[in-house]
């Protein structure tokens, strides 16, 4: 069966992967820890208002949030240089170790906000880091029949973290009493993972796409094979290196070996631009305003109590989690990654809208604790609109970033991707709890018109790729034609022939030798 077969690709996806449901957990286990008494008491904050309704909590919550997000665009920023340099094993070992430092800065963090902040920028240049590396290990690692099922488990990691965030944070505001233990116990968790992740490091395989470019072609050789479950000499595997070889030495060719001049080829040129905007679209969607701040986001649409908007927020991750886990199962290999993000780009647009327009015309009232039929509404409407964020542009861009790019580029181009999903995650969290207190109903109406913004991007300018190998993209943008990628794999599949019959037949030629000696002797 296929999936015992690449049962190793699976191992690897879930040791990498664990950096994003470290990514998951850190974000969403702080919107929750806000939200608890037992944190504002402790860091001295107004523990009467809910919500965003206190300038100071805002002011706080985008510090907290928002810094882990500076933090992450430096360390994605830093990644390619040291994924190049060092391969992807030994750069996230690097991360996961600065994640680490940073975690446990947070968990001993006493009555001072600053050690809040600054565990928080830490951890985030681990993040960020790892968020550049990981979806580049694990596409160079797959097959393509599979690829966008198993690189898009980025995403579904990532919300099995937030929404285990969720009601980890729930479960400690109903049993464990208030006190600091209250926030402390859900911060520290995150060591647990990243500890697993750090020590799963140490068994796997460096990525053979990456051992090709370095010029160790035997060590490419074994772990491609090793990856795939089949012996050295197996055709495909052969064929697969083969492809592997001939794209490295075109791109060599075109580029005269600078890595710079790669990236200002028109096909070359056109993927960076792809991925910067496609990414940058992903956080104008509006989906980490409410995941980010979702306890608070449920308080402002009348959801009062904070057990209960902890309880709301929890749902929402699970919802989140079913339904990413579903998309990649049946979805993102069947219909492809463009036809998802238009179809979801819509679907977004259109619940974004009616949260607007419901919470315009029917806003909660604070004198009733009761939740009203318009407040039921919206948070449906919430978790519909989730649905088709998790069935189309949260695991669909990690994807397509992670496997347009060529070989040689392909660190630089996710890192770029990375990074300007830092950069534009940062600008949503920083500014959306001021701008929730003081727009209200239109930060909705916004980020629908945003989606559709996004859903004429990706019309326009977005090129299929499911279904083909890493190698084809470079025929896909234009950098090579079929007919000459076909004949420099030939060409290298024949001179590893040719070196074959070389080394076969030099033993019997010396046999030959001797025997014809000793004749004359």
């Amino acid at each position: 069966m296929p999936f015992f077969k690449n049962y190793r690709v699976y191992i690897l996806t879930t040791v990498a992967y664990l950096g994003s449901l470290l990514f998951g957990y850190d974000t969403g286990v702080m919107g929750s820890v806000l939200a608890l008494t037992s944190f504002k008491e402790d860091f001295g904050l107004p523990t009467d208002k809910g919500g965003f309704a206190s300038s100071k909590n805002a002011k706080i919550a985008s510090n907290v949030v928002s810094l882990l997000t500076a933090g992450c665009f430096f360390g994605a920023i830093a990644a390619p240089f040291i994924n190049d340099k060092l391969g992807r094993r030994y750069a996230l070992m690097i991360f996961c170790s600065i994640f680490l430092v940073g975690a446990a800065i947070q968990t001993g963090a006493h009555h001072a906000i600053g050690q809040i902040y600054a565990g928080r920028l830490i951890a985030g240049l681990g993040i960020g880091g790892m968020s550049s590396i990981t979806p580049v290990f694990v596409s160079e690692n797959c097959p393509p029949k599979i690829r966008g099922r198993v690189s898009g488990l980025f995403q579904e990691f990532l919300v099995i973290g937030s929404t285990f965030a969720y009601w980890l944070d729930y479960g400690v505001s109903l049993h464990i009493p208030q006190s600091t233990k209250q926030w402390r116990v859900p911060v520290a968790i995150q060591i647990i993972p990243g500890g697993l992740m750090l020590t799963g490091l140490f068994f796997l395989t460096e990525s053979p796409r990456w051992l090709m470019k370095k010029g160790r072609q035997q060590e490419a050789l074994e772990s491609l094979a090793y990856i795939r479950n089949t012996p050295e000499d197996d055709e495909d595997v052969q064929k697969e290196l083969a492809e592997i070889r001939a794209a490295i030495e075109e791109e060599l060719l075109i580029s005269e070996g600078v890595t710079w001049k790669e990236c200002l080829k028109p096909g070359n040129r056109y993927r960076f631009f792809l991925a910067l905007v496609i990414m940058m679209c992903q956080q104008f969607s509006g989906t980490n305003t409410i995941g980010y701040y979702a306890p608070q986001i449920f308080e402002t649409v009348g959801v009062k109590s904070t057990h209960a908007s902890l309880f709301a927020t929890g749902v929402y991750g699970t919802v989140k989690v079913v339904s990413t886990g579903i998309f990649l199962i049946i979805g993102i290999d069947k219909w492809g990654r463009r036809n998802s993000l238009l179809g979801g780009a819509l679907w977004m647009a259109s619940m974004m809208f009616i949260i607007g327009a419901v919470l315009a015309t029917h806003p909660p009232n604070p004198d009733i604790d009761k939740v009203s039929s318009a407040s039921v509404a919206m948070v449906t409407m919430i978790y519909l609109f989730v649905i088709g964020y998790s069935a189309s542009w949260g695991p669909t861009p990690w994807v397509y970033v992670s496997e347009i790019f060529p070989t040689r580029l392909r660190e630089y181009g996710v890192g770029l991707a990375a990074t300007t999903q830092w950069l534009f995650n940062f600008v949503i969290t920083e500014f959306s709890p001021t701008a929730v207190a003081n727009i209200g109903w239109r930060i909705f109406l916004m980020f629908g018109i945003f989606c559709l913004a996004n859903f004429t991007f990706i019309f326009f300018c977005i090129k299929e790729t499911k279904g083909r190998t890493l190698e084809d993209m470079d025929v896909l943008f234009g950098m090579v034609t079929e007919d000459q990628r076909r004949a420099d794999v030939e060409h290298v599949l024949n001179k590893g022939l040719e070196l074959q019959d070389t080394e076969h037949n030099e033993p019997a030629q010396e046999e030959h030798d001797s025997k014809e000696s000793g004749t004359q002797g």
